[in-house]
């Protein structure tokens, strides 16, 4: 895979202006890695449209998935 040193800038110059408008998300997501992700743990995600309309979804961590989580954590 060849990274674009344009385009990581570019994201970068994003996630920022993305932490500046969601504050909060940035410490809820450590908050989750430090009490740990560990297996059986449900996280949901609801969008909610200004129609009012509705989009839900879930997960149930399996043991599989923790490495990744872990490797976010490393990340952060």
């Amino acid at each position: 895979m060849k990274f674009n040193i344009q385009t990581l800038m570019s994201l970068r110059g994003a996630w920022s202006t993305f932490r500046g408008n969601h504050p909060n998300i940035v410490p809820f997501l450590k908050e989750l890695l430090q009490k740990g992700v560990k297996e059986d743990l449900q996280i949901e995600i609801i969008a909610h449209y200004p129609d009012g309309e509705e989009l839900k979804s879930g997960i149930r961590v399996k043991q599989s998935d923790v490495a990744l989580f872990n490797s976010l954590q490393n990340l952060m």
